[in-house]
């Protein structure tokens, strides 16, 4: 089996478990992207508990759920 048939065949299974495939280009992306959170979150300056860091993301996975409509259908 070829790279590229490898790739195909897991991403079909991936998606046929999960419903959705993320490349591991993309995937690398999203970690670059959680870190800069991450290190925003806990700069010295900034100085917040993990209980303060639970609201923030709390309060922005809210606004992404009422973004796409997912709030509704609770």
């Amino acid at each position: 089996m070829t790279p590229s048939e490898n790739i195909k065949h897991e991403a079909a299974e991936i998606t046929g478990r999960l419903g959705y495939y993320i490349p591991p280009y993309r995937l690398s992306s999203l970690m670059k992207t959680a870190q800069r959170i991450t290190d925003l979150l806990t700069r010295s300056d900034v100085c917040m508990s993990y209980a303060e860091c639970q609201i923030i993301l709390t309060i922005v996975n809210g606004a992404i759920d009422t973004a796409t409509g997912k709030d509704e259908n609770s």
